[in-house]
């Protein structure tokens, strides 16, 4: 998982527990109420839909890099034909080679930023989604209060909905679903 995912889950992890009530975990439970746990990274790794996003940022990464080697290409072929040629030429094939050079440098930062967008919306969406599921699982058990796994020391397993999560969401994105 990259580091922005890692980034992003932290992000939101931290989001959830400033969503959370006013009052304590303490005194929910002193109050009769019910805590559960997720584990965002967990929901996150192993949701379907997650994955092939990041299937299809892979592709697009790769399609942008192949257009760049091709543009590479060219670039190295013009420096290797300066030495054939003579003085005016040769000075026409450096700015020749001078303007694909920055056009080089105009499309690594169109195709850094593109990528970026587009995971940044991709997992923006994902959690959306996940944040869906736990609320609709927490007016579903009634359940008053959902932490991060992060922000969380010692839980008993029975307060651990990250598996459920996980089906609810898979299960959503094989059937047609916000995932898929």
């Amino acid at each position: 998982m990259s580091k922005q995912t890692v980034f992003f889950l932290a992000l939101f992890s931290f989001w959830v527990l400033g969503v959370c009530p006013a009052a304590s975990a303490e005194e929910i439970s002193s109050q009769g109420g019910k805590i559960g746990v997720v584990s965002v990274d967990r929901v996150f790794k192993e949701y379907k839909a997650t994955q092939a996003k990041e299937a299809e940022l892979q592709k697009l990464a790769g399609s942008k890099q192949a257009e760049r080697e091709k543009k590479v290409t060219e670039i190295r072929g013009l420096r290797d034909e300066l030495a054939l040629l003579n003085d005016e030429n040769r000075e026409k094939q450096k700015v020749t080679i001078e303007q694909k050079l920055q056009a080089l440098s105009a499309f690594d930062q169109q195709a850094k930023a593109a990528i970026s967008d587009q995971r940044d919306g991709a997992i923006s969406g994902l959690l959306k989604e996940i944040e869906e599921v736990v609320n609709s699982m927490a007016k579903e058990k009634g359940i008053d209060l959902i932490l991060s796994d992060r922000a969380v020391l010692y839980r008993a397993d029975t307060t651990d909905l990250t598996q459920e999560v996980i089906t609810v969401l898979n299960g959503r994105s094989g059937k047609g679903g916000k995932g898929s």
